[in-house]
């Protein structure tokens, strides 16, 4: 797959919860009998089953607050039943530790981040400038996972390279995924009873910086959270896209 190409005609912007998963995640948590539902980074909509959370919002008074990037959570190892987190690791300075906590002390668990689909595209942000780079200016990672490996991979968000050479590489147009099929907006993580195995892409650690290289894992990234949202949605949503 070559990279998407801004256009102007991208009009929706999937930032909130979809129905159809969290109608699922919701069963799931009710069939396994989840009690004890831990949240980080509750949005404008709460998870309905969380009964704690980590991360401020205004409509919430019980909220814990700490900074995931270097604090533990104050959670005994799989004392809770379930974790659900959107739109938060793509955010933090240390995700590596964050999320070695929260497999810590929960024994199932959901995360949704945006797609690397999505982050290597222009006009998605929602500001008025947002035709002038990619993906979400805020973000320092680039996210996707395999739930059949039970994997997790993050990426460093260099704009810099995504923004000068994306036009380079032959660019096909997928506005139209962007539009008409919003569960390529995020990639999608659910794991349970199984230790996660975190892979964290650094310059020196697990691949050579260059232009060049960044390319190709980039590149390979958006193949492969496709392929990871196409399972999620087969396997987790049972719908055919």
């Amino acid at each position: 797959m070559s990279f998407i190409k801004y256009n102007k005609n991208i009009i929706n912007k999937h930032w909130y919860t979809i129905k159809e998963i969290e109608d699922y995640l919701i069963n799931y948590c009710n069939i396994n009998n989840y009690k004890n539902i831990l949240e980080i980074g509750p949005g404008l909509n709460q998870f309905p089953l969380a009964t704690k959370f980590v991360g401020y919002n205004e409509n919430i008074n019980n909220y814990i607050s700490i900074d995931i990037d270097e604090e533990k959570l104050p959670f005994k190892d799989k004392e809770l039943d379930f974790i659900y987190s959107r739109h938060v690791l793509e955010d933090v300075q240390n995700p590596n530790f964050a999320l070695k906590e929260i497999v810590r002390c929960c024994k199932s668990g959901y995360i949704e981040t945006p797609s690397p689909l999505i982050e290597i595209t222009k006009g998605i942000d929602g500001h008025n400038d947002s035709d002038k780079y990619c993906g979400y200016l805020h973000h320092r990672y680039i996210i996707w996972s395999d739930i059949e490996k039970c994997e997790m991979y993050f990426l460093p968000k260099y704009s810099c390279i995504i923004d000068n050479f994306m036009e380079l590489y032959n660019p096909v147009d997928f506005y139209k995924i962007v539009n008409d099929k919003p569960l390529y907006w995020n990639n999608y993580f659910i794991w349970k009873d199984k230790q996660p195995k975190i892979v964290m892409y650094k310059n020196g650690i697990n691949f050579h910086l260059n232009v060049e290289n960044y390319i190709i894992l980039l590149n390979d990234a958006i193949n492969k959270s496709i392929t990871n949202t196409n399972f999620f949605i087969k396997n987790n949503l049972n719908l055919y896209f």
